[in-house]
């Protein structure tokens, strides 16, 4: 309702304004639209348990289009705070990369994420090889290719995914220099955790004396495998097939400052947790609520997400 005066000397109407979120004779009040689209996005509710809900707690009856409108409308609210979000990302000292498959009517799209402790951006792509562009800084991640495409940025490599990788030839495979290299970087990991407590960086000659054994440890390593009869080929053309172990001798050789980068950079770190954490919820949404209908339902959720994570992060 709109309260309406006249000036009884000149005979002028004042009409009183609406608040801005009124816009229409009959519509869903902000709160509400809060509610569903907090629901829908941040836990996962699949668009007919979310209308039942809202009619069971508060009288309200909602149609899926509805739903897909309060959303939408969301989501365009949030371009602004994306593409913000998007330049301190992409121009952090150092940031988390990584992605995942989902589907979007019956196909199969990628959501990729850069974050920080602070930040969180998520965008959906086609191609799984589309990397992030004007990227500078140092960028964690777990050896996927592509990454290395982009220019301007240096690399620091998940060593999580390492040691895993070492556990299984330790345990499946029994080679003596994956036990010697789990060990290594764990104890590197912990003379960082300390020297971070401690507010100071590692001594020079403990950099030096891991760095020795890491070479030590993968040239063994690689004297092991060449000693080792050769795979036979399933065809007759393309590359030599190397053992598992031996492709990752030759990653650890090859990619050797960038798993070792958290020495050098107390900022950088030893794992790449924090975009896994950040990841992991497109495969909870998955198991609850499915795939997307449409691409535009897809761009809502990564725009609202990257909002509700990075609200989380900073404890809005």
């Amino acid at each position: 309702r709109a309260h309406v005066c006249s000036c009884p000397s000149c005979g002028a109407q004042t009409k009183a304004a609406f608040p801005t979120a009124v816009a229409a004779p009959v519509q869903y009040g902000p709160r509400i639209s809060a509610i569903v689209v907090y629901l829908l996005h941040g836990q996962f509710l699949p668009e007919d348990r979310l209308a039942e809900l809202m009619h069971a707690l508060f009288g309200v009856s909602l149609v899926p289009a509805t739903i897909a409108r309060m959303s939408r409308s969301c989501a365009q609210r949030l371009q602004s705070f994306l593409h913000v979000a998007r330049d301190h990302v992409v121009c952090a000292k150092v940031k988390h990369l990584d992605e995942t498959g989902f589907r979007i009517g019956g196909r199969t799209r990628w959501l990729h994420v850069a974050s920080t402790a602070q930040l969180t951006v998520y965008r959906v792509c086609a191609k799984r090889g589309t990397v992030w562009d004007h990227m500078i800084g140092i960028a964690v991640h777990d050896h996927w290719k592509p990454y290395y495409t982009m220019g301007g940025v240096r690399h620091a490599l998940c060593n999580a995914h390492h040691l895993r990788e070492l556990k299984a030839l330790v345990d499946i495979d029994k080679e003596n220099w994956a036990r010697r290299m789990q060990i290594l970087l764990r104890r590197a990991c912990h003379a960082v955790n300390l020297a971070r407590q401690k507010e100071r960086p590692l001594k020079p000659s403990l950099v030096a004396l891991i760095e020795g054994r890491y070479d030590a440890i993968v040239a063994k390593g690689l004297a092991f495998h060449c000693r080792r009869p050769a795979l036979r080929r399933a065809q007759r053309r393309g590359r030599k097939p190397n053992r598992t172990g031996h492709n990752l001798l030759l990653r650890l050789e090859e990619r050797r400052d960038d798993v070792l980068r958290f020495l050098h950079d107390p900022d950088v770190p030893f794992t790449n947790n924090q975009a896994e954490a950040d990841i992991r919820m497109m495969k909870l949404r998955q198991k609850i609520s499915g795939g997307f209908r449409t691409q535009a339902s897809a761009q809502d959720f990564a725009t609202i997400r990257s909002m509700l994570s990075t609200a989380k992060k900073q404890g809005w």
